[in-house]
């Protein structure tokens, strides 16, 4: 038989004001969210999230409809059972809500339940084990004010898993932290639901941690809808009207006369559609969207390669079926395109790709690795080059950057961060056009990856 879930919204409907000034915030609500899964709750800003976060917490009360936390019934609940079910659910908010007159580990030993019977030693051996978790075992004696807000914010997570609570309740848990301590507190997280069944409700605009979730669920407009409903309507609007209105060729002067800052907020937001559409990857695609996508690839490596000063810039996908590295670049001498194709194990490409490292020669004839047969063939003369991987969202190296002949020098250190960082970006897009590519064509035999490149300017 299987087990009730932890939270049970049927129905259920908020509004905030009355009479002319009454705006809906949630309209026939349903959801269920089972012991050791995680959900993800995402949706525009207004869009009611922390609202059912809040109900779902005991922290208000439905207007209409039911909610069944914990097996407490929470609609007209009595006062004594409101207390009783929060004791049991973690809270992490925005807002820190720390006490600023109690130092760090006080602070978290205040999210020690009472009733636990646990003597101080404990209680404080159990907080500083949960400071540790976030990284802050070294600020236990620091008060609120001595931190910045990334700490603080991961002192009230701390508190929140403190209890070993039954239901974690997260609004934007990752909203004031960096990349790699965002990642250390998802992952704290989902470690709790799964060793101990806890259930989990993660509100979230950050893309980095979609793939912690067992379920993504998207509010919108006060109506809940499936994820995937919502990233194809998002994402095919945005492809849509790009296809509309752009060429490849078009495409590349449109990126060509963007900005740096211009181009990055571009990229961010292409890339996180494509992060979203990676984890709702079952549906069907069509060759429009595979073209637009690709499109998408050459425009963009061709601006990497502008802004690293860059004579051309590549990219190439491993075809591990065949054993080789492939790619299609477009020629600066009249944009005739060639196809290459190298053994997987040759050149340094070959090497970057096997290895996950980064090379950066200021003259690639003198590493053993250069494999000059393109050069050959082409008639090019390559000199400086900076070679970067490109991995999965399991973190294995699909794909390779390479970056030829930097104008003026040596391609930095700063060129090889901010190609990184760029390069990490392109791949979430290059990864969903291979999958979706890959799903159309399922039914042949052979799988031929098709990836865009572009040179740049001689």
């Amino acid at each position: 038989m299987a087990a009730e879930p932890l939270v049970v919204v049927r129905c259920v409907r908020y509004a905030f004001g009355a009479g002319a000034l009454r705006r809906q915030v949630l309209d026939d609500v349903s959801c269920e969210v089972q012991a050791g899964e995680i959900v993800i709750l995402t949706g525009p800003s207004g869009s009611g999230k922390t609202t059912l976060l809040t109900l779902i917490g005991g922290l208000r009360s439905a207007q209409d409809g039911s909610l069944v936390v914990l097996g407490q019934e929470l609609s007209r609940a009595s006062h004594a059972t409101l207390v009783a079910v929060r004791r049991r659910i973690g809270y992490i908010f925005q807002l820190h809500n720390l006490v600023g007159a109690l130092t760090v580990l006080q602070n978290v030993m205040t999210g020690l339940p009472g009733d636990r019977r646990l003597s101080r030693a404990q209680a404080r051996a159990r907080a500083l084990e949960v400071l540790d978790g976030v990284g802050l075992a070294d600020r236990a004696q620091h008060l609120p004010g001595q931190l910045s807000g990334g700490q603080k914010q991961r002192v009230a997570i701390a508190r929140a898993l403190a209890g070993r609570p039954r239901i974690i309740l997260a609004d934007e848990p990752t909203a004031s932290l960096d990349r790699r301590a965002g990642r250390e507190v998802v992952d704290r997280i989902r470690a709790l639901a799964q060793g101990e069944g806890c259930a989990v409700v993660l509100v979230t605009h950050d893309t980095r941690v979609l793939d912690i979730a067992d379920r993504i669920i998207h509010l919108e407009e006060g109506r809940l809808s499936s994820f995937a409903d919502a990233v194809m309507a998002s994402t095919q609007r945005l492809l849509g009207m790009l296809a509309k209105s752009h060429r490849t060729e078009e495409l590349v002067r449109q990126v060509e006369g963007m900005s740096a800052p211009q181009f990055t907020r571009m990229l961010e937001q292409v890339t996180a559609e494509a992060q979203q559409l990676l984890q709702v990857m079952t549906m069907s695609t069509d060759a429009a969207f595979e073209i637009m996508l690709e499109q998408l690839l050459v425009a963009f490596t061709y601006k990497v390669g502008q802004l690293a000063d860059a004579e051309r810039a590549s990219l190439m996908l491993a075809d591990e079926a065949r054993g080789e590295l492939w790619s299609k670049v477009a020629q600066a001498d009249g944009g005739r395109a060639l196809e290459i194709r190298m053994p997987i194990e040759a050149g340094i490409a070959g090497r970057v790709y096997r290895t996950g490292e980064t090379i950066n020669l200021a003259d690639a004839y003198e590493s053993p690795y250069f494999n000059p047969d393109v050069d050959r063939r082409t008639g090019y003369r390559t000199r400086s080059l900076l070679c970067l991987p490109i991995f999965d969202r399991h973190g294995r190296p699909f794909a390779v950057l390479t970056l030829l002949n930097k104008r003026g020098g040596d391609f930095a250190e700063g060129d090889v961060q901010a190609m990184g960082e760029l390069a990490a970006s392109i791949g979430v897009i290059l990864e969903t056009w291979h999958e979706a590519n890959r799903m159309r064509l399922a039914h042949r035999a052979a799988l031929p990856p098709i990836v865009g490149t572009a040179g740049v300017g001689p």
